[in-house]
């Protein structure tokens, strides 16, 4: 029996950089990969479809496992005939990894969702990002026998960014600045530092600077200079997707040594108070509050907290076991 995960290439971002560091980690347990390379995928062409998939699945063997990385971005017609290839194997086993939902995402029409349900209802095992998603996928017609492993926090697998963190009273977000309306109204006394390529509507500031964009690599190293990693999305697009889905900043900023600032009923609430990895928040104003008040005693203290968690997640073991509870869950009777 041989466990293989899917991975994308040629297509960029946060989806890519997910992707590869959870097939780095399944690569450490001598699962093998299954490449998804992008295309523009053409409705009509279910003959190129159908020969790319056969090249794809061609080591699969029967009662052999297989770990969907969904969705693979190029579109649900090909994830919706990669399972059924898949599944039409005797006795394979599919664990589809839901790394995000493109009708939350999107903001979508409500046949997305149905589309997206059907495929989920074709997995052994689905991985999670929250307990809240899973109510809202059972809501919507989810089967409820499908069993199910949660995601702890995305990962950084990789070397350790060797800093002496300062207390750096910013806060480091990283995001489009047309696509979070806060970032034109914040105006505190602790800065918001931007990355991002595109140039924003809005000019530097006491309150704001726009330091353009960075490979992932190099991102890490310069914010592990110190400060706080600020996730954050406003009351409509935090309800609808922020609570329910993995950011995968937080991990990155964890994977870098900083604290984060995180909104109240966010996912990963819990996972930062009891671990002490920086401020839970009603507010940005009560995130300014907090960094302008915390002692450079207490900001190490952060940092020392982080420390311990930051190595977990360069190693990958929460990825590590998340993925070997989901393949002992879809084994097991």
């Amino acid at each position: 029996m041989n466990v293989h995960v899917t991975n994308l290439y040629n297509i960029g971002g946060t989806a890519t950089l997910a992707q590869h560091g959870v097939m780095d980690v399944a690569k450490r347990l001598g699962y093998h990969e299954m490449g998804f390379s992008w295309y523009p995928f053409n409705i009509d062409n279910w003959t190129e479809l159908s020969h790319r998939q056969d090249g794809i699945i061609a080591p699969l063997h029967f009662g052999d496992v297989v770990i969907l990385q969904y969705p693979n971005w190029i579109s649900l017609n090909y994830d919706g005939a990669f399972v059924d290839r898949v599944k039409a194997y005797h006795d394979t086993k599919l664990i589809i990894f839901l790394e995000d939902l493109q009708y939350l995402l999107f903001q979508s029409e409500p046949f997305i969702l149905e589309w997206e349900i059907g495929i989920l209802n074709h997995a052994d095992v689905l991985i999670l990002p929250s307990e809240k998603m899973y109510q809202f996928l059972l809501e919507h017609g989810l089967k409820s026998e499908i069993k199910i492993v949660y995601q702890t926090i995305w990962e950084m697998p990789g070397e350790t960014c060797y800093r002496n963190h300062e207390p750096r009273r910013h806060m480091i977000f990283t995001g489009a600045f047309d696509r979070f309306p806060f970032l034109h109204d914040y105006h505190g006394k602790t800065r918001i530092t931007l990355y991002t390529n595109d140039q924003p509507a809005r000019e530097n500031d006491e309150s704001f600077v726009w330091v353009g964009g960075r490979s992932p690599k190099d991102l890490m190293g310069e914010i592990s200079e110190g400060g706080f990693g600020l996730v954050w999305a406003e009351e409509q697009y935090f309800e609808s997707y922020y609570s329910l889905n993995q950011p995968h900043k937080i991990g990155f900023c964890l994977a870098s040594g900083i604290p984060v600032i995180i909104r109240k009923g966010s996912v990963h609430e819990s996972f930062v108070r009891e671990n002490g990895l920086g401020f839970v928040v009603d507010s940005l104003e009560e995130a300014d509050e907090k960094v302008q008040s915390i002692t450079d005693d207490e900001f190490r203290q952060l940092y020392q907290n982080v420390a311990n968690i930051q190595q977990l997640l360069l190693q990958g073991a929460y990825t590590t076991r998340t993925l070997q509870e989901a393949v002992i869950a879809a084994l097991e009777k």
